[in-house]
């Protein structure tokens, strides 16, 4: 396998790797405004501790990454000081293998922290930042949009995940 493409597939699977560090909220305010469906509800901030690649990734077809490969990822959330908040599950199925040795998936997430789950999902590639759209949620973050940033660090297989949710009233 081609050594720089699999050190790629190392980060996306990293990077989409969701974690907890400090979860900081933004005071909810209700829209006065009766034909308002939405309010701002709060930013969360996470760090994770990544499972090894070779347990994530599924080498289906031709040896090396192709369309239909799979990463599947199940990672420990955790605040700045290691304290343990939460895991993260998810796969990725490759779309498309780009060269010289990028690489496109699709993935779908969910971080499951004590007061509920937050789910997104994203077209990305190889690239250290990666655009992600939260598409629901449970407990505490149920009926919830809004987006998320991923940024690879580039060491220790470690990253950052900022999700601005937008809570929808009910």
């Amino acid at each position: 396998m081609n050594r720089s493409l699999l050190s790629s597939l190392v980060a996306v699977a990293a990077s989409l790797a969701v974690g907890a560090a400090v979860i900081t909220s933004l005071p909810t305010t209700a829209q006065a405004d009766a034909n308002s469906a939405r309010t701002h509800g709060e930013v969360l901030n996470f760090n994770v501790v990544f499972r090894p690649f070779p347990e994530n990734y599924i080498d289906l077809g031709e040896p090396g990454p192709g369309i239909g490969d799979l990463i599947v990822f199940q990672d420990t959330l955790t605040d700045l000081t290691g304290h343990h908040l939460g895991v993260q599950g998810g796969s990725c199925v490759i779309t498309a293998v780009l060269p010289p040795d990028d690489f496109q998936t699709e993935c779908l997430g969910t971080a499951s922290l004590a007061d509920g789950q937050i789910s997104y999902q994203g077209l990305v590639t190889n690239s250290a930042t990666k655009p992600l759209a939260v598409v629901g949620g449970t407990g505490r973050y149920r009926g919830v949009t809004g987006q998320a940033t991923l940024v690879e660090l580039g060491h220790d297989d470690a990253g950052t995940l900022t999700i601005s949710i937008d809570r929808l009233t009910r």
